[in-house]
């Protein structure tokens, strides 16, 4: 469930952006709330269309880098969300939920404005197929690490240089083989 969770979170990330944040304590750049916030997209992940819709809810806080990292700045999303992926050629479905959080924990300027950011998301992802039945859990911690351009301003964002793969604690079924769960459930 790896690459469509990275979706699901832009989603979140979305929501969390146009809801705006209210100001916080001097290492805070913004924190806030969303409750059920609509997303929906589409995605041929697994070589066929799947039509997601979903809400998600949660808690954020971005944090201003200090003294070697002031130019980085730190994310950390609490969140939960439940969403139905169906394949539009034969209305063939599973809903997916989660409750977990994402937390950039730690950066290292390589040079200039380019960082090292490590990252962890740590929580459980549920897929369910159209009878309810659980298909699979996902539970543990997945380390995150990636080379990122933050362009030396004072707003979060830059450009992603490189993504090195993660580190996988835990049982994992949808992280490895998402295309191996979800065919069998809803077809190609």
């Amino acid at each position: 469930m790896a690459r469509i969770r990275t979706l699901s979170i832009a989603g979140i990330a979305a929501a969390v952006t146009v809801l705006g944040a209210g100001t916080a304590s001097a290492t805070m750049l913004e924190r806030g709330r969303y409750t059920s916030e609509p997303y929906s997209f589409t995605h041929d992940e697994c070589g066929y269309d799947v039509d997601v819709e979903g809400a998600s809810s949660g808690t954020f806080h971005t944090r201003i880098g200090k003294g070697k990292t002031d130019t980085a700045f730190f994310a950390f999303d609490n969140y939960s969300f439940s969403e139905t992926q169906t394949n539009p050629a034969n209305g063939k479905f599973v809903t997916i939920t989660a409750n977990a959080s994402f937390r950039e924990i730690r950066a290292k300027r390589v040079e200039g404005t380019v960082f090292e950011f490590w990252a962890v998301e740590a929580g459980q992802f549920r897929m369910y197929d159209s009878d309810g039945g659980l298909v699979a859990r996902d539970r543990g911690s997945v380390q995150f690490h990636i080379l990122f351009d933050t362009t030396g301003d004072d707003v979060p964002g830059g450009n992603l240089i490189e993504e090195f793969p993660p580190k996988v604690h835990g049982p994992h079924p949808g992280f490895d083989d998402f295309c191996g769960l979800i065919t069998p459930l809803i077809g190609s």
